[in-house]
């Protein structure tokens, strides 16, 4: 669709109303939490008998996996080490820090200097013989040993002896060790350095019935050169997946994700002309050479304010003609957004349009905290749930809407979490599975711990396909990041079942229980968490902030549009403001719009050298009165 110019100079918005769906997904963000909630409900209750068998089946699920901790591997040696540190804790934080910023940092005295602050704070003692890992519990003796190295306590003893002889040699050995601590994070995380890497490291996991999505790691460009070094790096791995993949096609086979912001350093709604102009076509390349290749293409889902964007992109996919007919497309919803449901109505109007099967991604959404505090500072409603479990009965009613359209819909449930997968099971009917029907997914060095165990129990046999990220270890900060966040929140999932104290019932915590619990609490069903202060109350009560625009939102682009349109046709006029005003007497001298010089604005009479004492007389005669006038 053309885009809807505004005629008015210096100011564009380009606004597609193609499809009535897409006004709904507006409306939906808008939306309150309880009324978000309320309308997710329904579709997202089991009935008794299936509910039933979902419980047994988790609990069945659980108890094994808790059985098989992975003791020694790579994946239980980092799994201790954020069970032991959880970002709930002092140390935890900590760590994470260093984890984050030492990816980053380029000189040693700033690291050093890192780790002087972050180290030598934390209370290690207290984490010493918690665990019943070796790794773990070596470690700690060296977080202590360095904390008190580093640390400003006057020790006395071997302890301070010790400090005051090596403190000055300490700092290099702590950078050494966390360095290896975030390498061996890293090699948790990542499926390789390359793709050639990561497609032999997924052959041992493809062995054992797992399929693959490989993420190239990088996201917003920041430049042209940016955006071209990751375009190379999409077309090699496409080209190296398709002769690994041997013709086994979209749902067997491996398949590629990609992130829109990676390709165009200008990927925001501000910048849409530019961006269908300029990423449209790299994006169309891309997918033909899947298509080509008989490979999975996702599109993966980024932050919310991008959403529109990426439907416009993706809209324009499913329309191409050379595209017709295929079904390896695909993109991804995300549950903790208020519109997800509205998203999929959309998905299901675009396949329907276009004749195609969508392959859909439903996440539970990796970039929570950022929407939340993007949302407070801006000055707008929350995009997204602010309680974990309002977020996984949106997951649910998103499942029984994809599972519904099976011709529209080829669905790929990631979720880490047991309940969660007996659910899907039951609400897809177990009965009626047939291969190609769906499938589940998880991320790489999380989950795949709970499909071995799903394959092992009857009734649960589904295929997984793994997210496998592929990069080398700089460019992995914003991934490792956001997992290290989901490992150590206290209401994962993972974190949880590798916690042998909290019992497999909290665990497996229905979340339309715990709603109706909240309900049965606070009144009303699907109120906002209390703890997670709104934009207007960022401030406190007694200074209410104030309300911002959503300059991705359409609708919000319209309002500022048509205020822009009303304001061009007001004969605007600028003058001092003085005690005895005699504007009309002064010349008007014309003000011009600095991006189009023929577009006169208005007028402006400047102040000259008897307003000056004007206004200092007035200011004097007030002076008096003001000075009495008390602070408050």
């Amino acid at each position: 669709m053309p885009d809807a110019a505004y005629p008015i100079t210096g100011f564009s918005c380009g606004l597609d109303n193609a499809m009535p769906s897409r006004a709904a997904i507006a409306a939906a963000c808008r939306m309150a939490e309880p009324e978000a909630l309320a309308a997710l409900l329904p579709a997202a209750s089991l009935s008794a008998p299936q509910a039933l068998a979902a419980r047994e089946q988790a609990l069945a699920l659980a108890t094994a996996l808790r059985a098989a901790r992975p003791g020694g591997t790579r994946d239980g040696l980092v799994q201790g080490l954020l069970q032991e540190y959880s970002l709930s804790s002092h140390e935890g934080v900590a760590l994470m820090c260093l984890a984050e910023a030492l990816l980053r940092i380029p000189d040693t005295p700033t690291r050093d200097a890192l780790i002087r602050d972050r180290i030598g704070a934390g209370r290690w003692h207290d984490h010493l013989g918690h665990s019943p890992s070796l790794f773990v519990n070596a470690a700690t003796w060296g977080l202590l040993l360095t904390g008190r190295l580093i640390g400003n306590d006057d020790l006395l003893g071997l302890a301070g002896t010790l400090g005051r002889l090596l403190a000055r040699g300490s700092e290099p050995l702590v950078r050494a060790a966390v360095d290896t601590a975030v390498r061996l994070m890293g090699q948790q995380f990542v499926c390789g350095e390359s793709i050639a890497d990561a497609l032999r490291r997924a052959q041992g996991p493809e062995h054992q019935g797992f399929r693959h999505s490989f993420d190239m790691l990088g996201e917003a460009a920041l430049t042209a050169a940016d955006a071209a070094r990751h375009r190379a790096s999409y077309q090699t791995a496409i080209e190296a997946i398709g002769r690994a993949a041997g013709g086994s096609g979209a749902y067997a086979g491996p398949g590629i994700s990609i992130k829109l912001s990676a390709l165009h350093p200008r990927y925001c709604r501000a910048q849409r002309e530019r961006v269908l102009a300029e990423l449209l076509p790299t994006v169309l390349a891309l997918a033909r050479q899947a298509r080509d290749h008989e490979i999975g293409f996702t599109i993966d889902a980024e932050e919310s304010e991008r959403l529109e964007l990426s439907l416009d992109l993706l809209e324009a996919l499913c329309a191409a003609p050379d595209l017709a007919g295929w079904n390896g497309l695909g993109c991804v919803v995300q549950a903790y957004q208020k519109r997800c449901t509205a998203v999929i109505d959309h998905l299901m109007a675009l396949a329907t349009r276009d004749r195609r099967r969508l392959m859909v991604r439903l996440v539970k959404g990796a970039y929570w905290d950022s929407e939340i505090k993007r949302a407070q500072l801006d000055g707008l409603e929350f995009p997204v749930f602010t309680r974990k479990a309002h977020t996984d009965v949106a997951y649910l009613a998103c499942a029984r809407r994809l599972l519904a359209a099976p011709q529209q819909f080829y669905p790929q449930f990631a979720t880490h979490n047991a309940l969660t997968v007996a659910s899907l099971v039951q609400l897809a009917e177990p009965a009626r599975w047939q291969p190609g029907q769906y499938e589940f997914q998880c991320l790489h060095g999380m989950g795949e711990a709970l499909y071995r165990q799903t394959w092992r129990h009857p009734g649960l046999e589904r295929p997984c396909r793994i997210y496998a990220p592929v990069g080398v270890h700089g460019s992995l900060l914003a991934y490792l990041v956001r997992r290290l966040l989901e490992n150590g929140a206290n209401s994962s999932f993972v974190h949880r079942i590798a916690d042998p104290a909290v019992p497999l019932a909290e665990v497996l915590a229905d979340p339309l229980a715990t709603v109706a619990a909240q309900a049965a609490c606070d009144g009303t069903p699907g109120l906002p968490n209390a703890h997670i202060p709104s934009a207007r109350q960022l401030f406190g009560a007694q200074r209410p902030n104030s309300c911002g625009r959503d300059l991705a939102a359409d609708a919000d682009l319209r309002a500022i549009a048509a205020g822009v349109q009303e304001s061009a046709c007001y004969d605007w006029h600028a003058a001092p403001m003085l005690a005895r005003d005699h504007s009309g007497e002064r010349a008007r001298a014309p003000v011009r719009n600095p991006a189009d010089r023929r577009d006169i604005v208005g007028t402006v009479s400047a102040a000259g050298p008897a307003d000056i004492g004007q206004a200092l007389a007035a200011a004097s005669t007030a002076a008096a009165e003001w000075a009495r006038t008390p602070v408050r």
